[in-house]
């Protein structure tokens, strides 16, 4: 049986757009099935930290071209699938009401403290606890493509 393909819109949506929603971003780009658009901005976009370009080049996946966003650059009437870094969407009113809304509680690691190592195991973390749930979120389209 072969699957339907539909188009889909997905916003990954924080506070700052400098950490976690770039990783997922970068994640969802990589994985992302056919006919998927992948976005994130942040409330109040901030510097993305050289940490994240880092470790998500350790998975081979490039950031190149990526900055933080802010919710006026995102085509807001077209998402249908918000992720909230925790309760970025509360404090969001331009979400569309159409938008079925997610929340992901990881620790952000751009707020840790630490030498250059250990805020690299703590980035680390926070990129594997991103990755296995964007894996995650397309891993029912791609266990049933034909």
């Amino acid at each position: 049986m072969k699957r339907t393909i539909r188009e889909r819109n997905i916003l990954f949506l924080c506070e700052d757009n400098a950490c976690l929603s770039q990783m997922a971003e970068a994640a969802a780009r990589h994985l992302a099935p056919p006919k998927t658009r992948i976005f994130s901005a942040g409330l109040s976009p901030s510097k993305i930290p050289s940490q994240v370009y880092k470790v998500m080049e350790e998975l081979g996946i490039s950031m190149s071209g990526q900055r933080s966003k802010g919710l006026t650059e995102i085509p807001m009437d077209e998402i249908d699938f918000v992720v909230s870094f925790d309760d970025a969407d509360r404090q969001c009113r331009a979400l569309p009401p159409k938008a079925k809304i997610e929340r992901w509680s990881i620790p952000n690691p751009s707020r840790a403290d630490g030498g250059n190592a250990a805020l690299l195991s703590i980035f680390r973390a926070g990129r594997d606890a991103v990755d296995r749930r964007v894996f995650a979120l397309f891993l029912d389209h791609w266990r049933n493509v034909a």
